[in-house]
C-alpha cells in the first residue's frame, strides 16, 4: 500500500563546534577553514513557505511515480498548510479556541458532541470579503441552527404536553414541586411557621438562629467581594473547594475584558444556568447519564458554539432561544416548566456568586463524568468559574433582577421601563405555538359537536324504532 512520502526532518551538527577544551562562559564560534572563511551550515529550523513545500512535493512525486503525472495528491505538509492558513472559527467564552473538533469529525464523534455539523470548518458566502468572513459565519451558523430546531421541531409531541399539568405525568410533578437547593432558605421558612402553629419552640429557636447565621454570612460575603474569605469556604462542601482548587487557570486577562465581553459572558452564563436547572428539576436534583446531554442541547453555546455580541444580542433573545430547543429536544417539552426554570435562573443570580459557583460545580461534574462532553468544561464552563469569581457580586445580582424584569413583563427601554408585554411569550418563540393550540381547541371543539350530533342522531333512531315497536303491538292486539 502507497502511504505517499514519508517527510523526514533532520538537525545538521556541523555548525556547532564542539571543543573539548572549550572553557565556561566563552561563546561558541563557528566553524573555519584555512582561508578564514565560515563553513556553511544547514540551520537547525528552517522555515519554508508553501512555495518551498510545493516545489519539495513536487520533487518528491516526479522522483517516486514518473508514469501518473496527472495524479492530485494531498501532502501532510499542504494539509498542514492549509489548516494553519483559512479561517479558522474560534469559540470558547472568550474564543480563545479553535480547532478542537476537528480530529473528533474526522472520526465521527463529532456528532455525539455537539449539534452543529462542521464547528471546525468557515460557513460564509461568496461575496463575503476576508475582513467580515468570521461575522458572516456566525451569521449563517446562526441561521442554520434556527432552521434546525424548527425542521425538527413536532408539533403534534408539543400539543402531547400541552395538559401534562391537568393530565399528570411524574416526572413532570416530581420537576415542579422539588425543592431545589437554592430555595432551601424559603422552605425553612415555612417549616419554621408550619411548626409554630404546633407549638415547637425550641425547634423553631434553633431554626431562627441558623436562619439569622446564614443570613449573617451572606450579609458580610455581599459587603467583602472577596472569594477566599472565611464565609466562601464555610459555604462550600469539601468535594466543592476541592473542585474549586483543581480547576486550571486560564490564560484570559480579566482586566483587559471590554464592557461587551463581559455581558457576552453573562448572556452564556445565562444559557447554561438554564439548562442546568431543567436536567435538575427533572431528574429531581439526581443526574442521570443523560444529563450531560440535555445540558448541552438546551444550550445554544454547547450545542452550537454559539457567540453573543452585545448590545444586538440581550437577555429575551437567548432566553427566547433556550425556551425553544426546551420545547423541541427533551423529554417534558411544556412551556409552563420552561418558564419555572427562568424563575430558578433569576434566583440563582439575584442569590449572588456563591450560589452560581455553587451551580456551575456541579454541572461540571456532570460534563466531567461524560466521555463526550468533558471538553465543553475546558471551553465554557470552567472560565466562567473563573470569570464569576473575578466580578463583583453586585454585577451579578443587577443581572438576576434584569431576568426577573422580564419575567414581570418589564422591559427597559432606554432610561425608561414600560410595561407593554411579555416578552417570553409564545408568539415570540417563532414556533407557530398560537396558531397549534387555536387549531387543536376547534378540532376539539368540533369533535365534540360532532359527538353531540352523533349522540342526538342516535337519540331519534332510538325513538323511531321504540315507537314502531309499541304500534305494531297495537295492532297485534
Amino acid at each position: 500500500m502507497d502511504f505517499g512520502p514519508i517527510w523526514i526532518c533532520w538537525a545538521d551538527f556541523s555548525s556547532l563546534p564542539l571543543k573539548k577544551n572549550q572553557k565556561q562562559g566563552e561563546s561558541f564560534k563557528p566553524l573555519e577553514n584555512e582561508n578564514n572563511k565560515r563553513i556553511p551550515g544547514r540551520p537547525l529550523v528552517q522555515v519554508i513557505d508553501k512555495s518551498d513545500c510545493d516545489q519539495y512535493a513536487d520533487e518528491g512525486y516526479r522522483a517516486e511515480d514518473t508514469n501518473n503525472n496527472n495524479a492530485s495528491v494531498t501532502t501532510p505538509m499542504e494539509e498542514l498548510l492549509s489548516i494553519n492558513s483559512q479561517h479558522c472559527p474560534t469559540y470558547g467564552l472568550f474564543r480563545n479556541f479553535s480547532n478542537v473538533f476537528r480530529d473528533y469529525a474526522r472520526e465521527g464523534l463529532a456528532h455525539e458532541m455537539l449539534e452543529c455539523p462542521s464547528p471546525d470548518e468557515t460557513v460564509a458566502s461568496a461575496h463575503t470579503c476576508d475582513e467580515n468572513i468570521g461575522k458572516d459565519h456566525e451569521q449563517i451558523k446562526r441561521l442554520q441552527r434556527i432552521q434546525m430546531e424548527n425542521d425538527k421541531f413536532d408539533g403534534d409531541r408539543y400539543l402531547t404536553d400541552l395538559y401534562i399539568m391537568d393530565e399528570g405525568d411524574m416526572i413532570f410533578d416530581t420537576a415542579t414541586e422539588m425543592v431545589p437547593h437554592w430555595s432551601v432558605k424559603g422552605e425553612q421558612e415555612k417549616l419554621t411557621k408550619a411548626m409554630q402553629n404546633d407549638g415547637h419552640s425550641e425547634v423553631i429557636a434553633i431554626a431562627s438562629k441558623l436562619e439569622n447565621l446564614s443570613t449573617a454570612d451572606e450579609s458580610i460575603a455581599a459587603n467583602t467581594n472577596q472569594s477566599d474569605t472565611p464565609n466562601q469556604a464555610s459555604f462550600f462542601t469539601p468535594e466543592e473547594s476541592h473542585q474549586l482548587a483543581t480547576i486550571p487557570p486560564s490564560s484570559n486577562n480579566h482586566h483587559k475584558l471590554t464592557p461587551e465581553q463581559h455581558r457576552s459572558a453573562k448572556l452564556t452564563l445565562l444559557e447554561l444556568l438554564f439548562s442546568y436547572v431543567y436536567d435538575h428539576r427533572t431528574t429531581d436534583g439526581d443526574p442521570t447519564v443523560e444529563s450531560s446531554w440535555t445540558i448541552m442541547i438546551l444550550s445554544p453555546s454547547l450545542s452550537w458554539l454559539e457567540d453573543y455580541h452585545p448590545p444586538y444580542d440581550d437577555i429575551p433573545n437567548v432566553l427566547r432561544w433556550c425556551i425553544r430547543r426546551s420545547l423541541i429536544y427533551p423529554y417534558l417539552r411544556s412551556y409552563d416548566l420552561a418558564i419555572m426554570v427562568v424563575q430558578d435562573v433569576s434566583t440563582i443570580l439575584m442569590k449572588g456568586r456563591r450560589v452560581v459557583i455553587r451551580c456551575l460545580l456541579q454541572l461540571r461534574k456532570i460534563m466531567e463524568k461524560s466521555e463526550v462532553h468533558y471538553l465543553f468544561n475546558k471551553l465554557y464552563v470552567d472560565p466562567l468559574i473563573e470569570w464569576v469569581q473575578k466580578i463583583e457580586e453586585k454585577d451579578i445580582q443587577d443581572f438576576g433582577k434584569e431576568v426577573n424584569s422580564i419575567l414581570a413583563g418589564r422591559h427597559k427601554v432606554g432610561k425608561e421601563e414600560c410595561t407593554e408585554t411579555f416578552l417570553l411569550d409564545k408568539q415570540f418563540l417563532d414556533m407557530g405555538l398560537v396558531g397549534l393550540e387555536e387549531s387543536m381547541l376547534m378540532s376539539s371543539s368540533d369533535d365534540d359537536r360532532g359527538d353531540d350530533e352523533e349522540e342526538e342522531h342516535n337519540g331519534d333512531e332510538e325513538s323511531r324504532s321504540s315507537g314502531g315497536f309499541s304500534y305494531h303491538d297495537d295492532g297485534d292486539d
